[in-house]
């Protein structure tokens, strides 16, 4: 391979990655002149500073190498978003939880391959933004959450506590896993042929059920306009370095806690007390509109609104939620628990074992359950368990006996 095409699989893979040439200068370690010199095949790249930089973009080596990696590799990033995730040009290091991140590679290989089985790939799907938004900023976030709420029925007025039912009716697959990293929240990928997915943290703290819809929101934005990005960590607490997660941050909020919803019914509960604002307002407030305390808190402060000063607000941050649910009688509701794999992906699988594509051992790993387990939902719906085979080798010996 000569360097004019390895400079373009290297430029290829820095623009896919969203990076410019100053930033992959950076990382390197190395003037930006240089990456343009490598780009256009004028310079020599040696082996760690390939190895560096398919690290940053999250390709594999044989990306840059491969003699047909310039079709294949470039077809397999396109089916396998969850490369994108290992970047370094994404807002959170997930590598303490690459195992998982792993699995949901692996989740997404076995969604195809059962899609493929099903005959349901579909034609490739847009990665234009459902919404042209010039400019993120944070009345632009307010805008298309309006717009996105008359779009989908949902009166202004009106909270949304269960994001994961609008994501799931969107063609959204959700699911929420356990996750160690601390500042992932969830991550956002997307691909052609089978749409997009939201790996959520199932262990977000205290009231995690409202901390969740605030971080769907938060990646619904993602599924609406930024698809073309194909996969994108989130971080719940706010330190962003990606415009576009500020944005999804905005978003969010202005999705689920519009200024003319809250700003009646705070009106609403300053009646019953003397009209100051308190802890146990905002507590009510929060539970309202199925976001935590805290991320309430931050709403009302926020200068566009205007309704708690900075002091106020900081006084409130003190307040712990738990001993406000006690003084105010009230609990988090309980919502529906999101699925440790999304419902289409548990659908898929039956199917495939009813129509004998795969065998009771692959069923229950697939959906990592008990061989006793995977009976009893057989069961449940009314699925012969004689169907299909029970191993591989039974597979291979019912051909030669064919």
């Amino acid at each position: 391979m000569d360097y004019a095409e390895l400079g373009r699989r290297i430029r290829v893979a820095r623009e896919e990655a969203s990076l410019s040439q100053d930033a992959v200068a950076q990382h390197l370690d190395m003037p930006r002149s240089a990456v343009s010199l490598i780009e256009s095949g004028k310079r020599k790249v040696d082996s760690l500073e390939l190895e560096r930089f398919s690290r940053l973009v999250g390709k594999s080596i044989l990306f840059f190498f491969d003699e047909v990696s310039g079709a294949v590799e470039e077809s397999n990033f396109e089916d396998d978003p969850t490369q994108i995730l290992f970047s370094a040009n994404q807002v959170v290091d997930i590598s303490p939880d690459k195992e998982q991140i792993e699995r949901f590679r692996e989740f997404h290989r076995n969604f195809k391959d059962l899609a493929r089985k099903l005959n349901r790939i579909s034609e490739p799907l847009s990665t234009e933004p459902r919404y042209n938004v010039f400019k993120p900023t944070p009345a632009a976030a307010k805008w298309m959450a309006t717009q996105e709420r008359a779009r989908l029925g949902i009166p202004i007025f009106s909270p949304i506590r269960n994001m994961w039912e609008i994501l799931e009716n969107e063609g959204v697959r959700v699911m929420a896993w356990k996750l160690t990293t601390p500042k992932l929240g969830g991550c956002f990928i997307f691909s052609p042929f089978l749409g997009s997915f939201v790996l959520v943290k199932k262990n977000l703290g205290d009231y995690s059920i409202n901390k969740q819809n605030f971080v769907l929101a938060h990646e619904y934005c993602h599924h609406l306009i930024h698809r073309q990005q194909k996969g994108i960590t989130c971080d719940p607490s706010g330190h962003y370095r990606k415009p576009e997660e500020y944005f999804a941050q905005w978003f969010a909020a202005n999705f689920l806690m519009p200024e003319e919803a809250i700003v009646p019914r705070l009106a609403t509960y300053l009646e019953k007390s003397n009209g100051d604002i308190t802890a146990e307002i905002v507590m009510h407030l929060a539970l309202d509109f199925g976001v935590s305390y805290k991320a309430m808190l931050y709403r009302m402060e926020d200068k566009k609104i205007g309704l708690i000063e900075k002091n106020l607000a900081q006084e409130l941050s003190k307040e712990k939620p738990k001993q406000l649910l006690a003084r105010i009688g009230r609990s988090v509701p309980r919502l529906e628990k999101i699925n440790h794999f999304p419902n289409e992906y548990i659908e898929m699988n039956f199917d495939a074992y009813r129509l004998g594509y795969i065998s009771l051992s692959k069923l229950a790993e697939l959906l990592e359950i008990t061989l006793e387990e995977a009976k009893n939902q057989l069961n449940e719906r009314d699925i012969p368990i004689n169907i299909g085979v029970n191993s591989e080798l039974e597979l291979l010996s019912d051909i030669e006996n064919a």
